[in-house]
Order: C-alpha cells, then sequence, then structure tokens
C-alpha cells in the first residue's frame, strides 16, 4: 500500500507540473471506481458520469489540494464524488420526470421461456437496486464502499470522514436493512 501511495503523490506532482500522461494514468486507476460509486448511490448513470467527470476536473485544477497527511489518493477522490454526489442528488430532486415509455407488445415476451428467465433475473436487480437506493445515505454509501467498491473499513472510514466502528455499525445496519426489504417483496428467504 505505501507503493501505492508513493505512486500517486508522484502522479500527483507530474500532474501539478501538467503532465498529461500523470492524468491518464490516474484517470485510468481510479475512473472505474468512482464511476461505480456514484452509479451506486445515484442508480443514475448520467448522474454518475457528471459526478466522474466533476472529480477528474477538480484534480486536475488543483493536484495541490491533496494532503497526503490525510490518507490516500483514492479516500480524497472518493471524497470528492460524494460531496459532489450530495450535491446532484439535491439538485436532482428539482428535476421533472419524464413521461414513461410506451407500452412494450407483452405477446412476444410470453413464447420465450429464456428471455422470460432474462426478464425474470432483470427484474430482481432492478429490485436489488433499488432496495439499495432505498437506504439511507449513510448507510448506503457504507454499503458502497465496503461491499461493492471493496474498501476495508479504515479506507471508508477516509472517504466518510467517521470512526471505522461507526462504519462497521452502519454497513451492519445496511445489511440487515436491505435483507429485510428484499424478505418483504419475496426477492430472498
Amino acid at each position: 500500500m505505501a507503493d501505492a501511495q508513493g505512486d500517486d503523490q508522484e502522479l500527483l506532482r507530474q500532474l501539478a507540473k501538467g503532465n498529461p500522461a500523470a492524468f491518464q494514468k490516474c484517470y485510468e486507476r481510479y475512473q472505474g471506481p468512482i464511476f461505480r460509486f456514484a452509479w451506486h448511490m445515484s442508480g443514475n448513470q448520467s448522474i454518475a458520469e457528471e459526478v466522474t467527470q466533476e472529480v477528474f476536473l477538480r484534480l486536475i485544477h488543483k493536484p495541490r489540494k491533496f494532503d497526503p497527511s490525510k490518507g490516500t489518493l483514492a479516500g480524497y477522490l472518493f471524497g470528492i464524488a460524494r460531496n459532489v454526489m450530495r450535491r446532484e442528488m439535491a439538485a436532482s430532486f428539482l428535476d421533472v420526470p419524464l413521461a414513461e415509455e410506451e407500452l412494450r407488445d407483452e405477446s412476444a415476451f410470453a413464447a420465450d421461456p429464456d428471455l422470460l428467465s432474462d426478464l425474470d433475473r432483470q427484474e430482481r436487480l432492478e429490485l436489488l437496486q433499488k432496495s439499495v437506493m432505498a437506504l439511507p445515505a449513510a448507510y448506503r454509501e457504507a454499503l458502497v464502499l465496503c461491499d461493492l467498491e471493496e474498501m476495508s473499513y479504515p479506507e471508508a472510514a477516509a472517504v466518510l470522514e467517521c470512526p471505522e466502528g461507526t462504519v462497521a455499525s452502519r454497513l451492519h445496519r445496511a445489511r440487515t436493512m436491505l435483507k429485510a426489504r428484499l424478505q418483504n417483496v419475496r426477492c430472498v428467504r
């Protein structure tokens, strides 16, 4: 881990000097995890793309703002994503939803058992995503960081700016709430 931190610090030094290769390497390393975090938190691909773009724009414009004594570059970038995400989510409540799509001809689905199986799987995935989205933000953040992004408790604690024990309790509560919700809709036993 010390090697990764040293490498990240060197990337930032090069980025501050205007080295585009350093930005490219940093982007390749962290774009996927930042996008997934934003997507899982918002449930919206467009918002996730905007958040990811904003994170890296901030990194380009102010690479010296990162303080390695406060944590890792990953923690810093996830922290930016978390703050941008909160702003985006607050703004999205002001959006007016679009009209629903036209209903599809369901007779074509009834004849193909593989298609029905795929639809059932898709419905379960959508239900899981909606259930995760229904969690309060603090619990959803812990679940996304630890279970989906596979961060350790110390890494998640740095991103969430809270003690490791708080991360553990939020994660436990999130899993309990998620399981209860999925049991209520008979998705799991």
